[in-house]
């Protein structure tokens, strides 16, 4: 300054240097600002697409042309018999070495697994068609020719639990009390339901292996023909869970 108190020029320009510097950094910074906004919104969009969205299945799965795209794999059931590839065409000898001819893909569906159940269904002609169409002879069997098919059938049943009661007849002759003595169940894993150990395991596998809702599970029981309401299904899975389950979590627990 000079002796009057008036900034120079070189002061204020520095001055100014000064506040343009400030002003950058408060830019720098909005902008850093305005970046992690951005940020945390889509990390709360993402949140609220894991919570609210359906997690049960995959996003692949859910597209309109699943059955098309799934046609395309490798191991497919068109339901025609398999048919051996056309021969290529013979190169001519160029003397060079024979190139690796790459591994194609194996056609046909795989068998069903050795361990499968299997139920013989037969089929045989009939009287009138066993004659020779040639000669008019009674053809005779010469063997069978056996093709399997993947048969699964949902069925429920209801299990009736028939237990024999036994009454003394001498006492109940004389007058004195009759005992009565039922033939004890099995130790059930819900008693007083009527979920046996089998429905108990399909619910439970429906929810926490294929991640089934309880409305959708309860669906699958009504197709069945025996309506079970979503309110039963969570009392099954919670009990289950709470009287068995907690092995399971004990002993992935101590072995984690």
């Amino acid at each position: 300054m000079d002796r009057g108190g008036i900034p120079t020029i070189a002061e204020l320009m520095a001055l100014l240097a000064t506040k343009a510097a400030e002003v950058e950094a408060l830019a720098a910074e909005r902008d850093s600002l305005a970046r992690r906004i951005l940020k945390l919104e889509e990390e709360l969009a993402l949140a609220r697409l894991h919570r609210f969205a359906p997690r049960s299945e995959k996003h692949l799965d859910r597209v309109f042309n699943e059955a098309e795209q799934a046609s395309l794999e490798d191991d497919t059931d068109d339901g025609h018999d398999d048919v051996d590839e056309p021969a290529a065409a013979d190169l001519p000898d160029t003397g060079l070495p024979e190139a690796r001819k790459p591994e194609g893909k194996k056609r046909g569906r795989k068998p069903l697994p050795a361990d499968l159940p299997r139920q013989r269904v037969e089929y045989d002609l009939a009287d009138d068609q066993k004659v020779c169409p040639c000669c008019s002879e009674r053809m005779h069997r010469m063997g069978e020719v056996v093709t399997e098919q993947l048969h699964i059938e949902v069925k429920a049943t209801a299990l009736q639990n028939a237990r024999a009661k036994y009454a003394c007849r001498n006492c109940d002759r004389t007058g004195i009390a009759t005992p009565i003595v039922i033939a004890p169940m099995p130790a059930q894993p819900l008693p007083g339901s009527i979920a046996t150990a089998s429905t108990l395991a399909f619910a439970l596998v429906h929810k926490y292996v294929d991640g089934t809702p309880l409305y959708r599970l309860a669906q699958t029981f009504e197709r069945a023909g025996v309506p079970v309401s979503r309110g039963a299904l969570g009392r099954w899975v919670i009990a289950s869970s709470e009287r068995h389950l907690h092995r399971i979590f004990d002993a992935l627990k101590l072995r984690l």
